[in-house]
């Protein structure tokens, strides 16, 4: 089995390179400690192999707290852009487009899609049902040969949760370090030592990161992503090229100038 099939790009983009940066604060304690496994390429490569299984182990846990992170994000937000945009309430797509998505979701997954004055007597269902319906657009798109713009705003989507979610194991990892590398070589008294820096560096640079623009960047990909997903199965439904409606991006400017 070749490694592309085991790693494709969207776990490079949303799992692993996310997981290397939330573990930066690690590998800088481990090598505070243990400088000399750069001089020996043998040592090096098995470290390699084993950091490696171990960081694909750890974007599981961090996509799992990604996933968990995000569903109380978006439940405080009113429910997941995809979700949101399915409403007929919702303005981000036209009236005439949600009529020509309602018609297609039905022709193609025989789920019938709430007209406006039901969802508004039945919002939990219609949203159950958006839900589903975009459920099966994700696998439509994955088995798509031209969608691969909606798989790249997916993994930046995915990129974006994951770090959020996990975004205190850093903090907690950094601070960590700090203390355990000042103790290096001058127990019991506590000294600034090359590695406690890194860490204090890491901390002080990530962390604005983390709380202030990341949560933005999050709401925007998202935004991107269920927009685009949506109109590409519309334009595919249609029959019309499978380049996606530039009116996605239009509507995200729009939304991104009004909020300023």
């Amino acid at each position: 089995m070749r490694w592309q099939e085991f790693i494709d790009g969207y776990d490079w983009k949303a799992r692993l390179i996310p997981t290397a940066i939330l573990l930066l604060p690690s590998f800088c304690t481990l090598y505070c400690f243990f400088p000399g496994v750069l001089d020996h390429p043998l040592q090096l490569a098995g470290s390699g192999m084993l950091s490696f299984a171990l960081m694909y182990l750890a974007s599981m846990v961090f996509k799992d707290r990604g996933v968990r992170y995000a569903k109380r994000f978006w439940e405080e937000r009113g429910g997941l852009p995809s979700t949101r945009f399915g409403r007929m309430r919702d303005s981000f797509l036209s009236r005439d487009q949600k009529n020509r998505i309602q018609l297609a979701v039905l022709h193609r997954f025989g789920i019938r899609l709430m007209p406006l004055e039901e969802e508004r007597e039945y919002p939990a269902l219609a949203d159950r049902k958006i839900m589903d319906a975009f459920r099966e657009i994700k696998e439509v798109l994955r088995r798509c040969e031209g969608c691969g713009l909606v798989d790249k705003h997916a993994a930046e989507y995915g990129f974006a949760r994951n770090l959020c979610g996990s975004r205190i194991i850093f903090v907690i990892q950094a601070v960590s370090g700090a203390v355990i590398c000042g103790f290096k070589g001058s127990w019991p008294h506590w000294t600034l030592t090359p590695g406690c820096l890194a860490n204090l560096v890491l901390l002080i640079l990530w962390l604005p990161f983390f709380w202030l623009v990341l949560p933005r960047m999050l709401v925007l990909n998202a935004d991107t992503y269920a927009g685009r997903a949506w109109v590409t199965f519309l334009s595919l439904s249609d029959g019309t090229p499978k380049k996606p409606s530039t009116s996605v991006n239009r509507a995200t400017d729009h939304r991104r100038v009004s909020t300023e």
